[in-house]
């Protein structure tokens, strides 16, 4: 459906006064903020793309099935959302560099391993961190167009976590392979995490709260609470017999 009026087809505002009230540099940073978004959401839609023959062939659940080629499309969406807000902070149409993609392997020659570790380390870690910080990022923000933007980012990033969840906890994934992909989880956190905690490229450190953007200590923080209460009993709950992650404990080196 074509937009028109005040709101884009994403339904976020096609303008915002807090956004025009903001100087001409802060703007151009925000806008590289989103525009580096872009990428990294395409490269998780990529990535849910690249996951479906493969949980096909292992004959995943039918509703996880579903649920993953409804991710890839709403990442899709979440990056056209994000090219809106780069357009709207920037002031003009930006461009967006080509997006590399390349589904790693980690090595195993168990593909129903392998699989397992794609989705622990897409949707119940990562997907689950950005469910956090979307939540946190929403309760900060009070200009309209993040709001908004937020919003609809936070509805449908929800499910991206519950259906690594789900999977994992699936008659699709046997015990032998949670106990093997167990193991391997303080490796996927390690790997994974500091990407959560590390300063922007763009923001200050500070961050632009109003418009949605946490401050780096903010980042860290609702980084290792997510792990803490979230991620760590999400493994445990679908019977991924993790131990406690040192790294994720308060006051780390």
């Amino acid at each position: 459906m074509r937009a028109t009026g005040a709101v884009s087809a994403h339904g976020l505002p096609r303008s915002d006064p807090s956004v025009d009230a903001l100087s001409d540099a802060l703007r151009q940073t925000i806008a590289q903020h989103w525009t580096r978004r872009v990428t990294s959401e395409l490269q998780v839609s990529y990535s849910f793309e690249a996951l479906l023959p493969r949980l096909r062939v292992l004959d995943a659940d039918a509703t996880v099935l579903a649920m993953v080629a409804r991710s890839a499309t709403e990442e899709q969406r979440h990056a056209e959302l994000c090219l809106h807000l780069a357009n709207v902070y920037a002031g003009r149409r930006v461009d967006v560099p080509p997006v590399p993609f390349a589904l790693p392997s980690f090595g195993f020659d168990d593909e129903h391993l392998e699989v397992a570790l794609h989705i622990a380390g897409l949707c119940c870690i990562n997907e689950t961190m950005a469910t956090a910080y979307l939540e946190h990022s929403l309760a900060l923000a009070t200009a309209p167009i993040a709001v908004a933007a937020h919003r609809a980012h936070l509805r449908e990033e929800v499910d991206h976590a519950r259906l690594g969840w789900a999977h994992l906890a699936s008659p699709a994934v046997s015990d032998e392979t949670r106990a093997a992909l167990a193991r391997c989880v303080p490796r996927l956190l390690d790997a994974n995490v500091p990407l959560w905690e590390r300063p922007d490229a763009f923001l200050p450190s500070a961050g632009v709260p109003d418009h949605g953007l946490p401050s780096h200590a903010d980042c860290v923080r609702v980084a290792r609470a997510a792990v803490n209460e979230l991620v760590l009993p999400g493994f445990r709950h679908v019977r991924v017999p993790v131990g406690a992650w040192r790294n994720a404990l308060p006051g780390r080196d």
